[in-house]
């Protein structure tokens, strides 16, 4: 696989915050890591938002200890606590704790190497997404308020569902797109180092 040509895709879908083509992109960038190697890519996105998750969270202390058994001994428990997702409702923790739990899903033996890449990508994607939706969403407690509670509701201005209107708002915000763009740029840098270093 040529990697030069891999990341400059990366890096125009960052430039463009084509999220589809990132995550393939990211994706086919990891294969050519060993996968134990690859593991600190996503280890390192969970661990830049683990400080803020403890803050809204202190007493969930699973999470930091799950993630800090797959990051330090790449090993996890069988049975993960899958319905945990939806048990921290500020913004951007519940898809921190996906991320830690694909995360952890990518060190099981029961997976495939190519499941465990997948479970990688998605991990790096949730834990980027709950940076920016801290970022937006911390700051407007009605809008998320709103997200979560009228989503499926029809909005009286633009008559398109809530849960569309917040996300278009969320996803136009100019602070949203230059975070998420400088984050998967960085990204970029990461991989080509350590792919120039394997």
């Amino acid at each position: 696989m040529d990697y030069g040509t891999e990341l400059i895709s990366l890096r125009t879908a960052a430039d463009q915050r084509e999220w589809t083509t990132l995550q393939d992109t990211l994706k086919r960038l990891l294969t050519g890591l060993e996968p134990i190697p690859a593991l600190e890519i996503p280890a390192l996105q969970v661990n830049n938002f683990l400080p803020r998750f403890e803050t809204y969270y202190p007493d969930a202390q699973w999470v930091r200890e799950l993630f800090m058994t797959v990051a330090a001994y790449a090993s996890a428990p069988t049975d993960l606590p899958v319905q945990a997702v939806n048990q921290f409702p500020q913004p951007g923790c519940g898809n921190f704790v996906g991320a830690v739990l694909d995360l952890a899903r990518a060190v099981q033996p029961k997976h495939t190497v190519y499941e465990r890449y997948s479970f990688m990508t998605n991990a790096t994607a949730n834990a980027l997404l709950s940076d920016l939706m801290d970022l937006y969403y911390g700051s407007r407690p009605e809008e998320w308020l709103k997200l979560t509670e009228e989503a499926d509701e029809t909005d009286k201005v633009t008559g398109l569902p809530v849960r569309q209107v917040q996300y278009m708002r969320f996803w136009l915000n100019d602070d949203v797109a230059a975070r998420d763009t400088t984050a998967w740029l960085a990204l970029a840098d990461l991989l080509e180092a350590r792919l120039e270093a394997r």
